[in-house]
């Protein structure tokens, strides 16, 4: 009997040696296990510029041959002028005048009927290279002007002539003065919308050297 209770005894102090061996401390088994925490990485968002805004230009600064204001438009190419008026128009091209270096006296009737008024040195020359044409106005007036009646003093609706001048002269009609372009046969044309002129004025610089030459005034009564 007493050889029964030693063998169980000893089998119990095996058996608990075999579990402390290979099961972990009640501290392990009670330990709280720790979880990953994901990382989070911010990712950089773009951020939005803001973009200029564009106003259209009006259109009398986008095209560069034709200028539109109230009341009149004006045109820097002869054939885009001939197209808005239809083609049918009177002209002065100083051809029934007599060409020559002597200056004129004025006032002066041009042969076509144009009245020229002012204090200028003028001159009608004959081929001369100025312009392509044959005769033409050529003038000085050091800033006084030279005024240009139409035949029999009638209004017109739209008027246009070559020229050419390596200054900067202006061009008046119905008190808006227009400052012509400077270059080698160049052209401006204007179609009136509203209060139609009997005349127009050509002034240049008061240092004026070159001159201005005019040639085939064209219009339309």
């Amino acid at each position: 009997m007493l050889g029964i209770t030693l063998a169980m005894l000893l089998v119990a102090a095996f058996v608990s040696c075999l579990f402390s061996t290979f099961l972990p401390s009640s501290a392990s088994l009670l330990a709280s296990t720790s979880t990953p925490t994901p990382t989070l990485t911010s990712t950089p968002t773009a951020t939005s510029t803001p973009q200029p805004t564009f106003t259209s230009l009006p259109p009398e600064l986008v095209t560069p041959y034709v200028t539109e204001l109230p009341g009149y438009t004006v045109y820097w190419r002869r054939e885009l002028w001939e197209i808005a008026v239809g083609g049918s128009f009177a002209i002065e091209d100083f051809e029934n005048d007599l060409e020559g270096y002597g200056e004129l006296d004025f006032p002066y009737m041009t042969g076509n009927g144009f009245l020229l008024e002012g204090k200028s040195a003028a001159q009608l020359l004959g081929t001369s290279g100025l312009l392509p044409s044959g005769n033409l106005l050529h003038f000085r007036d050091w800033e006084q002007g030279l005024t240009f009646t139409f035949p029999a003093s009638q209004s017109v609706t739209a008027f246009g002539f070559d020229y050419t001048s390596s200054e900067v002269w202006r061009l008046t009609v119905n008190h808006v003065e227009i400052t012509l372009r400077r270059g080698g046969f160049t052209f401006v044309g204007i179609i009136l919308h509203q209060d139609f002129p009997k005349t127009f004025i050509l002034m240049g610089p008061q240092t004026a050297q070159g001159g201005l030459a005019v040639d085939n005034i064209s219009y339309i009564p």
